[in-house]
């Protein structure tokens, strides 16, 4: 309960206008940047983009537990809130790909088409892609 109250904290109001004319104020309920920030952060710490040795497999047992648990605390109310996080996340991804496979040599261009061609040939294996939250 303490953690839906928190969250709460963080709602600003927003005038919607409906198509009659008529406006009134709804609370939008936002993740919040401090949380943003902490949660990109926490992803930077990991390092895992430094983890070449690992299968992308191994990426996912590592990753799940903790993406599970931010979409279900931060995810109860806003899931359009993670966006910019799993932004972040493949973005992180990509940078593991360049490491990890040399016959990209750098091109991010390549490494975003490895890694859509991975999304729709396994895409439960990050608990984000089963969301839908897929590479853009």
């Amino acid at each position: 309960m303490e953690s839906l109250v928190k969250m709460l904290r963080n709602t600003q109001p927003m005038r919607n206008i409906l198509g009659n004319g008529v406006s009134f104020l709804q609370f939008d309920c936002k993740m919040s940047r401090k949380s943003k920030v902490r949660i990109n952060g926490e992803l930077r710490k990991l390092n895992f983009h430094n983890k070449t040795q690992r299968g992308i497999q191994d990426l996912a047992t590592m990753l799940n537990p903790k993406i599970r648990g931010w979409v279900q605390y931060y995810g109860k109310i806003s899931r359009r809130s993670l966006k910019p996080v799993f932004y972040y996340l493949h973005h992180r991804m990509i940078r593991w790909i360049l490491n990890k496979y040399k016959s990209f040599k750098g091109s991010k261009v390549k490494a975003v088409k490895w890694l859509r061609q991975v999304t729709v040939s396994f895409p439960n294996l990050f608990y984000h892609w089963e969301l839908g939250y897929k590479l853009v």
